[in-house]
This record gives C-alpha cells, structure tokens and sequence, in this order.
C-alpha cells in the first residue's frame, strides 16, 4: 500500500519560518518551490481529522504556540507548564507522521502505522516490525478511532520522551511532515547517547535525551535532523530565501521522489568509527 500524501504541518510551526508571513514549500512530486502566504491552505489537506479531534489537536498546537516564545529566549526563561506544552506537541507532530497519520481517502490505517508508538528512542524500529499483529491492527480499524485513543494517552506518552530537554541553535534547520526524529550517537565502542530531536524555528530545535548533548553532538544532532526531515518528509517548508530547499532538498529529491521508509518514526544510529558498527553478519548468526 502506497504511503499516504496527506502533507500536514501545523500553521503554529509554520510561522516559525516564516519572514513577513511568507514561507517556501516544496512538495514531493511538485514542481518546484513556491513561495506561499502562511495564512492560506498551503501544507494540509481537508479531512485529515474529523472536527472534534482537530478541535483537540488545536489546543494542544496553541499551548506550544504560547509557550515557544520563552522556549526560544525571547520572552523569559520557560516554566513547567511551558516545558509540558512542548513535550505534547513534540507527541502530536509524532501522531501526525504520514503512516501513524493515516489517508484522508482510506477508512482504515497503514500496516504498521496509527499503533501506540510512544515517541521515544527505546521504542521506534524500523519497518520490519511492520508484520507484527499489533502493527496490522491499523488495517482492520478506523483510523479516526486509533486517532482518538493515541490522543487520549498523549499526556502519559508526553512523560515518557527522554526526561532532560534543551534548546539548541544550531541552524539553518528544515521543518517536514516528518518532524520528531530519534536519533542515537555512538562515539565510541560502548557509549551510547541517545536523543529525540525537533526542529521548533529555522535556527532552533529542541532535544529530549537522558542526557544534555556537548557542544559537538549539538552540532551533529543539527546536521542529522536536517537530513532526516528531508528524506523521510511529503513536503518541507523553508524561509522565503529557501537555502536548503534549493542547496540541499530539492536535488536530493530528484534521485529520491518518495520518503524512505514506510512514513514511519524510525531511530538512527551514527558511529563516530567505522569499526565500532556492528557487522550485520554477526547479528543474523
């Protein structure tokens, strides 16, 4: 089954980019970037939720919408309940991914997505664990019903990303319909270091670890979620001037016209040594 093309990112992340309300979206299988009023229908599709769901979603985007200011450093540093806003949305943008999502024009969920993923490195795979009975449960029920509990559980799914959060600048960054990433750093034999990362403007994100990244891993964690955002997103916005969309996105998309992966959260692993990754031999055997 085909992933769904439903491009979703929220208005409230989408001005982030934004310079003089205006942003530059790029589409898989589109022409070319176009710079769009952030005020018009330019990265979603009707009938993604139905309305009672999109009234709940709503909330919760403008909780971080109220909260992104002080996360940022312009406002006053963030309290609690700032910190909490962010970690729910950090979940719903993980609900919003395209196969956890779901097709507008499909009754019924993808093998593999609209499951209870918790946005958490120690819980994402890759589409291998899309043959279990818990991934194909997607396929035999209504996706807005899985839509409806996975929202109802958001709080609890919020208190189980990573514990420490931090702000970094570390742009330029990229935002996508795939815009919650987990990635894990191995910088030597036996360390493992691992992180949830999310781009909140064009030159912050925000990180979830059970630990705070040094500066050098901030850096690479950047330089990743970039990559990650563009290979596995439908449609990225950039600012108006667009520099990675047109540096970067858009010839990595003319060899590559569909995301990689099934539309699902999945981890990545980066070895500072090439002798530090595992042989894949060795595992099967």
């Amino acid at each position: 089954m085909a992933i769904p093309h439903d491009h979703y990112i929220s208005r409230v992340h989408m001005r982030q980019w934004a310079i003089d309300n205006r942003v530059t979206v790029l589409r898989r299988g589109g022409s070319k970037p176009k710079v769009l009023d952030v005020g018009k229908a330019i990265a979603a599709e009707q009938g993604l939720n139905n309305p009672l769901l999109e009234a709940a979603y709503g909330k919760v985007e403008n909780s971080f919408a109220r909260a992104l200011p002080q996360l940022i450093g312009a406002a006053g540093p963030p309290t609690d309940d700032d910190w909490r806003a962010v970690r729910e949305y950090a979940v719903l943008m993980h609900d919003r991914y395209p196969a956890l999502r779901g097709s507008a024009m499909a009754k019924n969920g993808l093998p593999g997505g609209n499951a209870m993923m918790v946005p958490n490195p120690a819980h994402w795979g890759d589409s291998d664990g899309a043959l279990d009975a818990l991934s194909n449960l997607a396929t035999v029920m209504d996706r807005e019903q899985l839509k409806e509990a996975r929202l109802q559980f958001l709080p609890i799914s919020a208190r189980l990303l990573p514990p420490q959060m931090q702000v970094l600048h570390v742009g330029p960054l990229l935002l996508g319909d795939a815009g919650v990433h987990a990635i894990s750093l191995h910088p030597d034999a036996e360390t493992l270091r691992s992180y949830v990362a999310m781009p909140v403007s064009c030159d912050a994100l925000i990180v979830f670890g059970r630990q705070l990244p040094d500066d050098e891993e901030a850096i690479q964690i950047g330089q990743i979620l970039r990559m990650k955002v563009a290979m596995e997103s439908t449609v990225v916005v950039d600012t108006p001037e667009a520099p990675i969309i047109e540096g970067f996105v858009a010839e990595m998309w003319s060899g590559q016209p569909a995301p990689s992966g099934t539309g699902l959260p999945s981890s990545i692993d980066v070895w500072t040594r090439f002798e530090h990754i595992p042989d894949s031999r060795a595992r099967q055997d």
